[in-house]
């Protein structure tokens, strides 16, 4: 992995297999197998969102999530 993990601020928005399985909190392998099929491909890389994989553990654990008003996001509206 090229990214030493404990320099970052904070995890990445979007993630390496490597990476999302250490975020995990599993190993690649399993993490290939449980999750493979979720990751998005961009160009030679597949990648998992952060987010996507928040919203996995949060159902694992049975943990509430917020319920989207389904109006989006409008606070980059003015920068069209």
């Amino acid at each position: 992995m090229g990214v030493a993990l404990e320099r970052l601020p904070d995890w990445p928005a979007r993630m390496t297999a490597d990476v999302a399985a250490i975020y995990m909190g599993i190993s690649k392998s399993t993490f290939a197998t449980r999750f493979g099929t979720i990751g998005v491909r961009e160009g030679g890389n597949v990648l998992w969102a952060r987010v996507q994989l928040d919203r996995i553990i949060a159902k694992q654990f049975a943990i509430a999530q917020p319920i989207a008003n389904g109006d989006g996001d409008s606070s980059w509206d003015d920068l069209r």
